[in-house]
């Protein structure tokens, strides 16, 4: 009976103990559907806005972590971080590369091309960021590459704060600050291309850190007050969902600078604030569904979702080009989950269980899937 009584932060910060926060999968099933409507031809859908919850998700996730060992155990180990972020991304990853790699050569005997070599080195961001985006199987990778240049900073930054959780807030609202206004000025002083502004880790790397200040600040149990209020009432993340698609659909209207430097400030901020609300609130009715068992599963597969969908959907559809567009969609769905939990089942649950035999069991929170 607790729990009927308890106030919406103290039941936000029970959930956020959990060892899994199954509302969280239910929002990585979200940001994945985003990227598979939008890359199978539904262009009206935010797809890069999936991409943008994965960031601010993972940002969020390492951060709470890393502060969570931090007063367990005063310090943090950067070893078993990087041996936890080196058995969750690289074995599917690299089979993934290897798998695509190995068609090309059967089929046309290509051999990798540099944007291939790019995403070997996890730097296709930069590729795509110099060379206007291509289109490749490899194209998505880039946001993959943002991530890990991410992990290889942030622990050895979050380690020289020494659990310092006011410095802590200083920096990432700094960093926030001053990457949004480097983006304007790239934009509107530089003429800077937007490819290079859309994949660039230097202007996208704000998106992660404001992830990691969400979760400094509920750390820090600050700004309770406003959690209390955004948190009370099941409603409460339809009005920032409504903001947020505003924020978008002025975004895909006015042109690409409202977008780049002002939109990719306040919108993951949007981003958080509703991920932190669903946690909250996912007891209520209207957002159960995120803890149902197919939501929990898409979003435990989301990253081989995320790797393979770029190399099956486009397949499928053009096998049944003669089918009305939902059965197409359903079909290369239906193709593209089968892929992606043989990727899980068989290559990344394996690696997980070493990661668990030799480490304390933790939260990871996935590549963008």
């Amino acid at each position: 009976m607790k729990s009927l009584t308890s106030t919406p932060v103290e039941v936000l910060y029970r959930r956020l103990q959990q060892k899994q926060i199954p509302a969280l999968d239910g929002m990585r099933m979200v940001a994945v559907l985003l990227v598979v409507l939008y890359h199978f031809g539904f262009s009206a859908v935010p797809g890069s806005h999936g991409v943008m919850v994965f960031f601010v998700l993972s940002g969020f996730l390492i951060t709470w972590l890393l502060l969570e060992e931090q007063a367990t155990t005063g310090t943090i180990s950067i070893t078993g971080f990087y041996w936890r972020r080196t058995l969750r991304i690289f074995p599917a990853f690299y089979a993934f590369w290897f798998f695509v790699i190995g068609v090309g050569l059967v089929r046309n005997g290509e051999s990798p091309s540099a944007h291939a070599w790019s995403a070997f080195f996890y730097v296709s961001n930069y590729y795509s960021a110099l060379n206007d985006h291509p289109v490749s199987a490899f194209s998505h990778t880039w946001s993959l590459g943002i991530e890990e240049q991410f992990y290889l900073i942030w622990p050895f930054v979050f380690l020289r704060c020494h659990g310092n959780l006011r410095l802590l807030t200083r920096l990432l609202t700094t960093v926030i600050v001053c990457v949004g206004a480097y983006r304007a000025v790239l934009l509107y002083f530089a003429s800077v291309e937007h490819s290079y502004v859309y994949s660039a880790f230097d202007t996208r790397v704000d998106q992660l850190m404001t992830g990691a200040l969400i979760a400094v600040v509920l750390k820090r149990r600050v700004l309770e007050t406003f959690w209390t209020a955004a948190c009370s009432r099941p409603s409460a993340p339809l009005l920032t969902a409504a903001i947020l698609a505003m924020s978008i659909w002025y975004g895909e209207s006015s042109g690409g600078h409202y977008r780049y430097a002002i939109g990719f400030t306040i919108e993951p901020i949007l981003c958080g604030i509703l991920l932190i609300q669903v946690v909250a609130l996912c007891h209520s009715p209207m957002w159960s569904w995120l803890e149902s068992v197919p939501a929990r599963f898409l979003g435990r597969i989301s990253y081989p979702l995320y790797l393979y969908q770029q190399i099956t959907l486009y397949p499928v559809r053009r096998l049944l080009v003669m089918a009305p567009m939902l059965v197409q969609f359903t079909a290369a769905l239906l193709v593209t989950v089968g892929v992606a939990s043989l990727s899980y089942y068989v290559i990344e649950r394996p690696f997980l269980r070493l990661k668990r035999g030799r480490l304390p069991v933790q939260r990871t929170a996935p590549a963008t899937s």
